[in-house]
């Protein structure tokens, strides 16, 4: 069985291609920060709007717990609002809510797919809200003509998502200054731990020609030394290849070097059309299966993609399966406690049979076009 990376992975190839993103995205934003994490960002961007105690922040019922835990963390309570069948915000759930109190919406691009804005922006204008334009799924691309990030007060988004870093988050806004983030350094032995875990996942999944035997054999020892069982996937501070940390200390960190010179320095042209490359694969691929389709089949001209979203009939029956055979999937099926049933809502539909297939640049055609045919043979046994 071949264990294929779930997100973009460090090495060579990385730095092939045109320097520059094909695409715009929240990099166009005049003004930019980068956290420890995507989680951190989010935090750090309900302090900076002065969100606490006694304030309600709108946030989706489709959603992982990185988007809800900052709000309870600040003290403020989190009031969901219903997806349309987009992935967009109800906009009209919006304008018969009881919104007293309510200080700010957290509005998702999900999949990597811009969601219309101007209709959302009105109403937080009108209103008097904060708007909070999660980019996390969506580094690079536009909607209703300018980039993704542009349309919020504020945007956060997620470097390993679509970068081969250790942890990394972005804060970017167009009009406000983020002058006033103050962030503590990092110590040096994070700074080594986070560019070695970098170098020794990049080497497990062979990405340096010439030097994965010896880059193997030197990790190998360390572990060795440690007395470790085995070597398994290292880990790191605080980004989303280790899950999400508790530890608020992280949102007030600056993130390690390598992650800010790794994203700075690898090729953006290469991601976005890798990306959509294998995006279109999975589409081809998975469009004639029993018991499942493709959410969003068709790739817009100006999106480039996080995942394949695959709409599954009888998750159960397969979502471990994939995962034991090496499929890199994700599943946002643990709701938070509390999360409503609302009218004409699919989030909590999608939290329960949508699978999120990776479709990174670090996977080759033939690593998708394998993939594709394990989903298959998974779902329609």
């Amino acid at each position: 069985m071949r264990i294929y990376p779930r997100l973009p992975v460090f090495g060579w190839q990385a730095f092939s291609g045109e320097h520059a993103a094909t695409t715009p995205g929240v990099l166009s934003a005049r003004h930019r920060r980068y956290t420890t994490s995507g989680r951190a960002a989010i935090a750090l961007v309900l302090r900076m709007l002065e969100i606490g105690p006694g304030d309600k922040v709108l946030v989706p019922t489709y959603h992982c717990s990185t988007m809800i835990a900052p709000v309870l963390e600040i003290g403020a309570q989190p009031m969901f609002y219903p997806i349309t069948v987009s992935g967009g915000v109800d906009v009209e759930w919006l304008r018969r809510a009881p919104l007293a109190g309510a200080r700010a919406v957290l509005a998702v691009h999900y999949f990597g797919f811009p969601q219309p804005m101007s209709r959302l922006r009105t109403f937080c204008d009108a209103h008097r809200m904060a708007l909070i334009e999660d980019c996390a799924h969506t580094f690079f691309g536009v909607c209703e003509g300018l980039a993704v990030g542009s349309w919020g007060d504020l945007a956060i988004a997620s470097l390993p998502k679509f970068f081969p870093v250790p942890e990394g988050g972005l804060i970017a806004s167009g009009a406000r200054s983020l002058n006033t983030l103050a962030f503590a350094p990092c110590s040096w032995r994070d700074e080594v731990k986070a560019a070695a875990n970098a170098i020794e996942i990049g080497a497990m999944y062979d990405r340096f020609p010439g030097l994965n035997v010896l880059l193997r054999s030197v990790f190998g020892v360390k572990t060795w030394l440690r007395g470790a069982a085995s070597a398994g996937i290292p880990a790191n501070r605080g980004g989303e290849h280790s899950g999400l940390s508790a530890d608020a200390r992280l949102n007030s960190l600056r993130p390690v070097a390598v992650a800010r010179w790794i994203a700075g320095s690898v090729c953006k042209a290469r991601i976005i059309t890798n990306r959509r490359r294998n995006y279109a694969a999975l589409a081809s691929g998975l469009t004639r299966i029993d018991g499942a389709h493709a959410l969003r089949p068709d790739l817009p001209a100006d999106a480039t993609p996080y995942v394949f979203p695959l709409y599954v009939n009888d998750p159960e029956a397969s979502y471990q399966q994939l995962r034991s055979a090496g499929v890199p999937i994700f599943r946002w099926d643990e709701v938070w406690a509390g999360t409503p049933v609302l009218d004409g809502d699919h989030g909590l539909d999608w939290a329960h049979r949508v699978f999120q297939l990776g479709c990174h640049q670090d996977l080759s055609l033939h690593d998708i076009d394998a993939i594709a045919a394990n989903v298959r043979a998974i779902i329609q046994k």
